[in-house]
């Protein structure tokens, strides 16, 4: 692997060799990757993944790391670490690269007076998970702001799919099933005064703040079991508040919830 290994470290001389992964991850756990590359240029991702499917190196795209967890052995291949985070006013439309966090986007649309996000603010994440998982709040999904998307594949290339493509459902979308990566979005908010928008949206943070738990963690773990019956209500039932292997525990405060209370490995989770 190391001979290969050398066609990305020549051809992307940015990319780093040992790179712990757990800073990376909200969670905090996992080892190091063999390679990690840090990726502000959403054009240099073709060519790089391209290059490591050619010389068969395994990749793995990461955004904002809510939801991945790291093996504690770390990752021998290729992490591409998307960090291209640029914002624009394109007409009607809230443009944003794949690795602007979820909730700059939704600041950016409130300072333009843009409204339609606001319910979502305080989803950790980049905007490009956000659509990959269909993220949503209070009656609000990104399919209902979700214009298209510049998207790659390893059959298509670079390509744009429109809301048809992603086949938005709970937490899904067609991104997942085909093992897209999303590199750009567009949004369409309405225009209006946003002044009670802002004031919502910090008062929902206020709101999640006073009932999340603190600490490192990936949010809430489980999807909701059914239209009514929520994840953590059924933990709660099951006694599961507090259970605890290793450093790993589920949250005393909220069932749904899986705490690195430090130390903890991706074996305790």
């Amino acid at each position: 692997m190391i001979d290969q290994y050398l066609h990305i470290i020549k051809n992307f001389p940015e990319t780093v060799q040992g790179e712990p992964l757990a800073p990376f991850t909200s969670i905090g756990i996992g080892g190091s990757a063999d390679l990690y590359y840090k990726l502000t240029d959403i054009t240099r991702l073709a060519p790089l993944i391209e290059m490591a499917e050619k010389h068969n190196i395994p990749t793995i795209i990461l955004g904002g790391g809510t939801n991945t967890i790291f093996a504690d052995e770390g990752f021998r291949g290729l992490i591409i670490h998307i960090q291209a985070k640029k914002m624009e006013l394109e007409g009607p439309y809230v443009s944003a690269e794949s690795g602007a966090l979820l909730s700059q986007v939704i600041q950016f649309a409130l300072k333009h007076s843009r409204s339609g996000m606001e319910k979502m603010m305080g989803i950790p994440g980049t905007i490009g998970g956000a659509v990959r998982g269909n993220a949503g709040a209070y009656g609000t999904e990104i399919k209902n702001v979700f214009v298209k998307a510049t998207l790659w594949n390893a059959g298509k290339g670079v390509f744009e799919a429109d809301s048809d493509y992603m086949r938005f459902g709970y937490r899904n979308s067609t991104v997942k099933q085909n093992h897209d990566v999303i590199l750009k979005v567009w949004l369409k908010l309405e225009e209006k005064d946003t002044t009670a928008a802002l004031a919502e949206a910090m008062e929902i943070v206020k709101n999640r703040v006073s009932k999340q738990p603190k600490g490192k963690c990936s949010g809430s773990f489980f999807k909701n079991p059914g239209q009514d019956l929520k994840a953590g209500y059924v933990l709660e039932q099951c006694g599961c508040k507090g259970l605890q292997v290793g450093r790993a525990q589920v949250s005393p405060q909220h069932a749904n919830w899986i705490m690195n209370l430090g130390t903890a490995t991706q074996k305790d989770i």
